[in-house]
């Protein structure tokens, strides 16, 4: 059910990642090539109807600022950065068999915690409550005046 990111599934990442761009930052072709080299964590459900994305505490990726605000706060752990689930395929338990999945990598890999972060502005409320229930505790707050958004984090720790 849960397997690697392939070319043929980029297309339809796309779409999902354009459907809920008030969340997430916009995504090309390119982009999504960009951060998938860089990723210790890419994993779909269903064709690419789900996604999770994610990077190890020492990724090369000096220009992501949510990695380099969880760096000064801690020195390992597993970073969620990208979520995306298909409207249509919402409510079918995918977010959470992909987020069950990326906990065990992290503890194969040996990794203390996991993090993430979920938009206060625009605020996402059903995440905070997903990343809640799911056991993720808040541990700080920033806003990017550049771009008018605003983040909760998040850590689970493992």
């Amino acid at each position: 059910m849960i397997g690697d990111i392939k070319p043929e599934h980029f297309e339809q990442i796309l779409k999902i990642n354009a459907e809920f761009v008030h969340w997430l930052s916009p995504l090309d072709e390119a982009g999504l090539i960009f951060i998938l080299e860089r990723a210790h964590y890419a994993r779909q459900i269903e064709e690419g109807q789900a996604v999770l994305l994610g990077y190890a505490h020492d990724v090369d990726y000096p220009d992501h600022k949510n990695i380099r605000w969880l760096s000064r706060k801690f020195d390992r752990f597993f970073y969620i950065d990208r979520v995306i689930v298909d409207g249509a395929a919402q409510g079918n338990g995918y977010g959470l068999a992909l987020y069950q999945d990326f906990e065990k990598e992290a503890r194969k890999r040996g990794l203390p915690r996991l993090v993430c972060e979920v938009n206060t502005k625009p605020d996402n409320p059903g995440s905070h409550r997903f990343h809640e229930r799911f056991g993720f505790n808040p541990v700080g707050e920033q806003y990017f005046p550049d771009y008018d958004k605003a983040v909760r984090y998040y850590e689970k720790p493992l």
